[in-house]
């Protein structure tokens, strides 16, 4: 094999390995409008079945922070939760598989439980990719 044929099999192998890699987002934004829960979806390696979501709480302009949650099931739903008014601020509820993850668009965090709640309250919809893109879709049910 000559250097030009390595280097037309290296090009392919470069743009093959981004092809498939997933970076999109999708918020749950609140009736204030400055204020929302964004999942940002990254994936590196087009073979693998996970992705990481950055959790991110959004109250602008003073809140836009979060945490990095990884390993989630690329097919995965995501289940986003207004918990009870049992908390000293309001806060909303994540869930992805067994891990649940608090988030405060008041305080600006994001943590994850260490135990589940009891009730993880008001279940107001899931972030999944619905049609080729990753969405919030809201629960019919929720006020």
């Amino acid at each position: 094999m000559n250097s030009r044929n390595s280097l037309r099999l290296l090009s392919l192998v470069a743009v093959l390995s981004l092809t498939g890699c997933i970076q999109d987002s999708a918020s749950y934004v609140f009736p204030e409008k400055e204020h929302a829960i964004t999942l940002v979806r990254n994936q590196t390696l087009f073979w693998e079945d996970t992705v990481d979501i950055e959790l991110i709480a959004i109250r602008l302009p003073d809140c836009n922070d979060g945490i990095k949650v990884e390993d989630v099931p690329q097919d995965g739903k995501l289940t986003l939760y207004r918990a009870p008014d049992d908390y000293p601020e309001p806060i909303f509820i994540l869930q992805t598989g067994k891990r649940l993850y608090a988030v405060s668009t008041q305080s600006c965090q994001v943590q994850l439980f260490k135990e589940a709640p009891a009730d993880l309250g008001e279940k107001l919809g899931e972030f999944y990719e619905k049609d080729g893109k990753f969405q919030f879709v809201a629960d019919k049910k929720a006020g």
